[in-house]
């Protein structure tokens, strides 16, 4: 064993020498994107060919070893009394109090975490866990951006316009985290790493540099999955000014698979009330709250004979309900109609059938038909009384819609039109680099 710099030890059974690079941060034609990566334990993570090791001093990033770390081993990642460890099956180890940057010095030869290959360089942060970052390119984001969010099959127009939207939502949102930019899930954008289909890669160079600009400015090209027949003015969605590239249009999302939520929801006024944070006793009651020619906007709660009331705009209340989609409507029902309707069903269709202790359980797919009133007014929601949610669409409903421009791109419309149908005649595509 030897130690060579404060914090950092390792070992390893078989000694390696190999030219080292002049620095961890060689030039990207484009930004780079820094992801943290959501990694189940136990991680592991793999060096498909020779990689510098780095780790963050006072001044940036420092040469850890004279060399590279050997390629065909697997890291098992942990931590140790708030260190990082690595070790392999062969006894090697590694151990550090700093940050590490596994930077690899072939792209084609990516390193990959539990088997899943990222472009650009790894950085391992300690921790109660080790936190993992991904260094990308912005062009190679966007490709496992798509690969997390479409599919493949997908006309390339649809791609293309997919990725250029992404390309700007994700210049526009840069240090989005502070000490990163983005995580890899849908609360940022889905991230997939380096993707399998070369439909996606193929879109992404199709496009490259491509972004969408308003007044010489990239814009906040927000998207989402399918939008109900109709994507939604931003202002009556999330607080803040009206965007000119941000306006409501027809959707073409009709056929998608997001169109139709798969469920609809019901709450008693005792639950709708305690989800929405309204204390106190009595009836609750709902009135719509207008948002000009396109209808409700948002919905305004309070209790009767209770002082104080709330108003929550629509995408507050899909998210607090858990709602699938932005364009819903609100009934009135009684909860014993729900019953009365189970009686008399329009439509029941068997499913899969166990036997637990003797008794049957059979799954099954139901239609009922009930009788409600939707809420258009102030309405009181009283004992033996709840409210039904139905809708359609996926997402917050804003910007581009991913189903409407597959629909759109399969009509033989080109990317550049799918652009400009969401975002606007006035807004440009401007090539970055």
């Amino acid at each position: 064993m030897q130690r060579f710099w404060p914090g950092i030890t390792w070992g390893f059974f078989l000694f390696f020498f190999s030219f080292l690079p002049a620095a961890a941060g060689a030039d990207f034609p484009e930004p780079v994107v820094i992801v943290k990566l959501s990694v189940e334990e136990p991680a592991n993570l793999e060096l498909a060919g020779p990689a510098g090791l780095y780790y963050e001093g006072e001044n940036g990033w420092i040469p850890a070893l004279e060399g590279s770390l050997p390629t065909g081993k697997t890291w098992l990642v942990g931590v140790e009394e708030g260190k990082i460890l690595l070790t392999t099956g062969a006894g090697d180890y590694i151990t550090s109090a700093f940050p590490l940057l596994f930077v690899p010095e072939d792209p084609e030869k990516p390193v990959k975490i539990n088997g899943r290959p990222y472009p650009g360089k790894i950085e391992l942060r300690p921790g109660s866990a080790v936190s993992f970052f991904n260094h990308a390119g912005l062009e190679d984001y966007v490709a496992g951006v798509l690969a997390g969010e479409v599919y493949a099959h997908w006309p390339p127009a649809a791609l293309q316009a997919i990725a250029v939207a992404v390309r700007s939502y994700t210049l526009f949102n840069l240090n989005r985290h502070g000490e990163f930019d983005f995580c890899d899930q849908v609360h940022c954008q889905k991230y997939s790493g380096l993707p399998q289909s070369p439909a996606f890669i193929s879109a992404v160079a199709a496009t490259r540099g491509e972004i969408l600009t308003w007044e010489d400015r990239v814009i906040n090209a927000v998207y989402h999955a399918s939008s109900g027949g109709f994507t939604r003015n931003n202002e009556d969605v999330w607080e803040g000014k009206a965007l000119p590239y941000l306006r409501g249009v027809e959707d073409f999302d009709q056929n998608g698979e997001k169109y139709y939520w798969p469920e609809s929801f019901f709450f008693s006024g005792e639950e709708l009330a305690g989800k929405l944070g309204l204390k106190g006793h009595g009836a609750l009651e709902i009135f719509p709250v207008t948002a000009g020619e396109r209808g409700f906007s948002g919905l305004g709660f309070r209790r009767v004979k209770e002082p104080g009331e709330i108003v929550v705009r629509y995408e507050t209340i899909r998210r607090l309900l858990r709602l699938p989609g932005p364009n819903f409507r609100f009934y009135k029902v009684k909860t014993d109609e729900l019953g009365a309707a189970a009686g008399r069903l329009e439509e029941l269709a068997l499913g899969r059938g166990m036997e637990i202790d003797g008794k049957v359980y059979v799954e099954a797919k139901v239609r009922l038909a009930l009788t409600v009133e939707e809420i258009r007014g102030r309405t009181v929601i009283g004992p033996g009384e709840g409210v039904l949610v139905i809708g359609r669409g996926a997402g917050h409903g804003v910007g581009l819609s991913q189903w409407g421009a597959r629909a759109l791109a399969e009509k033989g419309q080109g990317y550049q039109e799918i652009l400009r149908h969401y975002y606007g005649e006035k807004t440009l595509i401007h090539r970055e680099y």
